[in-house]
């Protein structure tokens, strides 16, 4: 039986095919299990539907309250709210959105036991993450888009949309045939920010691939410790911002790691053995990330804090996500953040203890993951970018023909307002959006919004309904301890081929728990 950490047991019994090499043994072939991705009974009948149409066949809404769960939660939740309130205002006396927010690690639980157990308290429309949809799906808490689509009658073509990510929110049901279970809004990941202004005054340029990041971190390294390194503190301690110089024997760790943060974790752990040409997951959904390019990119990274040979280490991990005071002196010259971050922070460094007016612009590079951790940039997966998606989706409590066709208007609305969303650091599933001329023109998206990477690059991974347990991103297990595992001073004398031996058995062992 598929069982979930976080969720009721659903499902028949899941049989694990045989390992690849270098894997688990005794396991035996797949055999599907329950799905409860199939299309709902048709309530299309015009006697059944509440649902009307005025003499131009459009659909009549009349005071129609939705309940809408997002896990938007931070600056970007501001931002959404902001978006929530002008279509509320445009559809008065029509539809009216009821916007919660959820933490996403909470939300899985919270909308699988909602649904399940207290249906009457389950939102109409979430929010969620669209590489964890198969997961949740396999509770069968949601509900096929086609049929609430068509009865919106809104504009809808899967062409519309980048398919590299829009493939992934179909799922199968268990005839083979495809559904939509999340309405695609964007996609984004995190981003390395780096004072350009302290690069450049150490006669070094921005990077724009791996060779080159190591290449200026072990640069200014070495200049601090030689007495060499210029920097320049923000005007909050430097009111003149001066250029000052370290003192000889100054320790510079210029790239710095939260080993704390899910996102850290989705950029290092995730999008680098990616783009050293590690799958994921196989055909099964089962973990595939056990490959010697996994294993290679991790030895790198652990000589970038354990060095030898008389090389400096370049790398300062932390369990706290807190760095912008320690970025904002010089002590740190990388550091990976969440997009929807990028405008409070340039806010700042635009402010009085910044870097002054305009300083993010001229103090502030921001550089996308693609290329970045790839050792061969010439390989075919070098540009991929491990992201994550926002997708609306309808809870299967929604009965009202009425109700699924006000969720996917707004889901339509939502997904056009995209000059407004970008601010909030995700990039749109619309490809229209990349030709409009209100974005390419729009400030942020001038000074920050190109920068967060091509929708084209992004992947989310590999989908599977053991999301949880193939990247452990909640867990203490998985790809995600062996990304903890290369730093921990504790584990050095394992050897990073065991680590991820140890940690890949130990995801199949939870998995195969489940049967």
């Amino acid at each position: 039986m598929k069982k979930m950490p976080f969720l009721l047991l659903s499902g028949a019994a899941l049989a694990l095919a045989a390992c690849q090499p270098g894997g688990v043994p005794g396991l035996g072939s797949s055999s599907s299990h329950e799905n409860h991705s199939e299309a709902p009974a048709s309530s299309s009948e015009e006697s059944d539907s509440d649902l009307t149409y005025d003499a131009d066949g459009n659909p009549v809404f009349e005071n129609v309250e939705l309940d809408f769960w997002s896990i938007s939660i931070g600056s970007d939740g501001l931002i959404q709210q902001d978006i929530v309130d002008k279509f509320n205002e445009e559809y008065a006396g029509k539809i009216h959105v009821n916007r919660a927010e959820r933490r996403h690690d909470e939300f899985s639980s919270a909308i699988v036991n909602t649904v399940i157990n207290d249906p009457e308290e389950a939102p109409d429309i979430v929010q969620g993450h669209g590489e964890r949809l198969r997961e949740l799906q396999s509770q069968g808490i949601y509900l096929p888009l086609e049929e609430a689509i068509e009865l919106s009658r809104i504009d809808f073509s899967r062409e519309d949309f980048y398919a590299n990510i829009l493939d992934d929110l179909y799922l199968q049901d268990d005839a083979g045939n495809e559904h939509l279970y999340g309405f695609p809004l964007d996609v984004h990941s995190n981003v390395i920010i780096a004072r350009k202004d302290i690069i450049e005054k150490n006669g070094f340029e921005v990077p724009t691939n791996f060779e080159e990041f190591i290449a200026v971190c072990q640069g200014l390294a070495d200049m601090a410790y030689e007495g060499k390194y210029q920097y320049r503190p923000t005007a909050q301690t430097n009111p003149d911002l001066e250029w000052l110089t370290a003192p000889s024997g100054t320790e510079l760790f210029p790239w710095f790691m939260s080993i704390e943060a899910l996102d850290d974790a989705l950029s290092y752990a995730i999008t680098g053995p990616v783009q050293n040409g590690t799958k994921m997951v196989d055909d099964r959904g089962l973990p595939a990330w056990n490959t010697q390019e996994t294993i290679d990119y991790f030895e790198q990274l652990r000589t970038y804090m354990y060095p030898t040979g008389g090389k400096r280490p370049i790398i300062k991990t932390a369990a706290a996500y807190d760095f912008i005071s320690d970025f904002y002196q010089g002590n740190y010259i990388f550091c990976s953040t969440g997009p929807w971050n990028l405008q409070g922070y340039k806010t700042i460094f635009d402010s009085a203890i910044g870097l002054g007016d305009g300083g993010f612009a001229e103090g502030v590079a921001i550089i996308p993951l693609s290329n970045l951790f790839a050792m061969d940039e010439t390989s075919p997966t070098a540009s991929s970018i491990v992201g994550t998606s926002h997708a609306f989706s309808l809870t299967r409590t929604v009965e009202s023909d009425t109700k699924k066709a006000a969720c996917m208007v707004f889901a339509d609305y939502m997904s056009r307002q995209y000059v407004d969303w970008i601010k909030g650091g995700h990039l749109p599933m619309r490809k229209a959006a990349m030709e409009d001329e209100a974005l390419l023109n729009d400030p942020f998206y001038l000074e920050v919004g190109q920068y967060l990477g091509k929708q084209e690059n992004f992947t989310l991974g590999g989908i599977t309904e053991y999301y949880s347990e193939v990247y452990g991103l909640e867990m203490n297990q998985g790809l995600n301890e062996v990304w903890h595992q290369t730093f921990n001073t504790q584990t050095q004398g394992k050897s990073i081929a065991d680590i991820v031996d140890e940690q890949y058995r130990n995801s199949i062992s939870i998995i195969a728990s489940y049967q």
